[in-house]
């Protein structure tokens, strides 16, 4: 292989629209790009998804002569990039509440593996193994297996040997972890400033429980951790933690991908050319230049230019390219099979989205003949997030379902919008608030307890955070819903008719 085919092996690209861009054609010609990555944006239905990854297939081995990697966030729950005819599974953190979660995550991991087999993806940016060890954390939250390492890290190997049963390339990320900032690594850059022993006592737990379970794939985070690395650099770009602590002393020899070098973390304190070439020093096999933009070649010519001047090592490289050929073989070659077929996969989400609904505290009150909805619009409250049906409306949803009345309210209301709801909520039989991130937007927090001080019963629905029900007047029983969405407010409702009774939280 030349230097440009080496180097283009070790990117993957996003691009724009529903069928290869001519910029990613033109990318892939010029520079023999091995891989993409594709997002929400990119599908439309099931059917244009499994024509893009042939036409993907055809144009890289076309170039190449290997096939590529096709990668997609696909966590479940608010993590989702497949079409709206296709099955998206809950999310971690609330798979791992259902009263039976091993078999929970082992079952959402089955469907994932055949609704991506179905459109041809072979790569799975997923579990997150993320200890959320920060309940202020804005970008992990409920894509965690939980808060207690040991536990995350048990319940990540049900989700990794899933994935493996069905030959689907997973990864785990984002080492050595993510979960105890309050930044969201896509928007600034964080810093965790703990100790080696304490992110061994917590952060590496499940990292290495996957690790010797064989997990295939990791992601690196573009976190500083000043205590792993004196110089100033996120761990994508620091040679002491990709190969000293993750390859030499945890012993992982799989693949290490990057996380999106667009984020600003790398972006506005680094440059994303220079922070490609220093990722692959640091002993990144894969970086991922997700949205199409100048900085893409920007980022290739960088990557060649190093090679030519010589600041890699030459046989480190080729280990890395052989590395990811290897992996290709076993996993991104043509002709697959599709696996074992698992049955009616629609049916069996909603089972496990209702196995999901978690009862923290009282008892749901009845409706009664005049109920009162109310709740925010979700809103991204990170880029890793699926963009959010604006259609889609809590109250509105519920008032239609079960009558009575229903008014939205703002992300963070006010005094006066919540002397305004109050009066509309008064005379009802039942009120139910829908909150979204209210930890983090505490005036929803303010509406509950003006909502409380009517004579009638109130209920809180956590519709992402659970840690939204922390702090709730005495008087509010609080479900956990963990995701904002249709298939979330079905089970719901499901539950409020008495159809069945959501578990206590464990």
């Amino acid at each position: 292989m030349t230097p440009i085919q080496k180097a283009g092996q070790r990117f993957a690209l996003g691009f724009t629209g529903t069928v290869p861009s001519a910029e990613l054609r033109r990318l892939v010609k010029k520079y023999r790009v091995g891989n993409v990555i594709l997002f929400r944006e990119n599908l439309e239905s099931a059917a244009q998804g499994r024509r893009l990854t042939d036409e993907i297939r055809n144009l890289i081995e076309g170039e190449t002569g290997y096939p590529p990697f096709i990668a997609l966030d696909q966590e479940g729950g608010v993590v989702t990039r497949l079409p709206a005819d296709m099955v998206n599974v809950p999310g971690a953190m609330a798979l791992a509440a259902a009263p039976n979660s091993a078999q929970a995550l082992r079952q959402a991991a089955r469907i994932t593996a055949a609704e991506l087999e179905r459109i041809g993806v072979n790569l799975n940016l997923a579990p997150v193994l993320d200890v959320n060890s920060n309940p202020g954390n804005p970008v992990i939250g409920v894509r965690s297996l939980g808060g207690d390492a040991e536990e995350a890290g048990n319940l990540a190997l049900e989700v990794i040997a899933a994935y493996a049963e069905a030959g689907l390339l997973c990864c785990g990320k984002h080492f050595p972890g993510h979960g105890d900032t309050a930044v969201d690594s896509h928007l600034a850059l964080p810093l965790v400033d703990k100790s080696p022993e304490a992110l061994e006592a917590c952060e590496l737990i499940p990292f290495k429980k996957a690790i010797a379970a064989g997990i295939p794939a990791i992601m690196t985070t573009h976190i500083l951790f000043p205590r792993l690395e004196e110089q100033r650099l996120p761990a994508t770009m620091s040679r002491t933690i990709i190969t000293g602590l993750l390859k030499e002393r945890l012993g992982f020899s799989g693949l290490v991908l990057s996380d999106g070098m667009e984020m600003k973390a790398i972006g506005d304190y680094y440059g994303i050319p220079a922070g490609c070439a220093m990722a692959l020093s640091a002993g990144v096999d894969l970086v991922y230049v997700c949205h199409e933009s100048r900085q893409m070649e920007a980022s290739l010519e960088a990557v060649n230019a190093a090679y030519r001047e010589g600041r890699y090592d030459p046989e480190e490289f080729d280990r890395s390219v052989k590395k990811i050929l290897d992996y290709k073989e076993r996993y991104a070659g043509f002709g697959r099979e599709p696996g074992e077929g698992i049955g009616d996969a629609a049916a069996i989400n909603d089972r496990l989205t209702r196995d999901t609904v978690t009862l923290l505290r009282g008892a749901i009150p009845p409706l009664g003949g005049k109920p009162f909805f109310t709740g925010p619009l979700a809103y991204r409250s990170t880029i890793a997030s699926a963009k959010p049906d604006s259609s889609l409306s809590f109250a509105s949803w519920f008032a239609r379902r079960f009558g009575g009345g229903g008014a939205e309210c703002s992300i963070s209301p006010g005094a006066e919008e919540i002397a305004a709801l109050k009066a509309r909520a008064a005379g009802h039989s039942v009120l139910v608030l829908g909150a979204y991130n209210a930890h983090l937007n505490r005036a929803q927090l303010d509406l509950a307890r003006a909502l409380a001080e009517l004579p009638v019963p109130l209920l809180v629905i956590a519709l992402r955070n659970p840690y939204d029900l922390d702090g709730l007047p005495e008087k509010a029983a609080g479900l956990a819903a963990w995701e904002y969405s249709e298939k979330s407010f079905r089970a719901l409702a499901a539950a409020l008719q008495g159809e069945f009774t959501p578990h206590l939280a464990q």
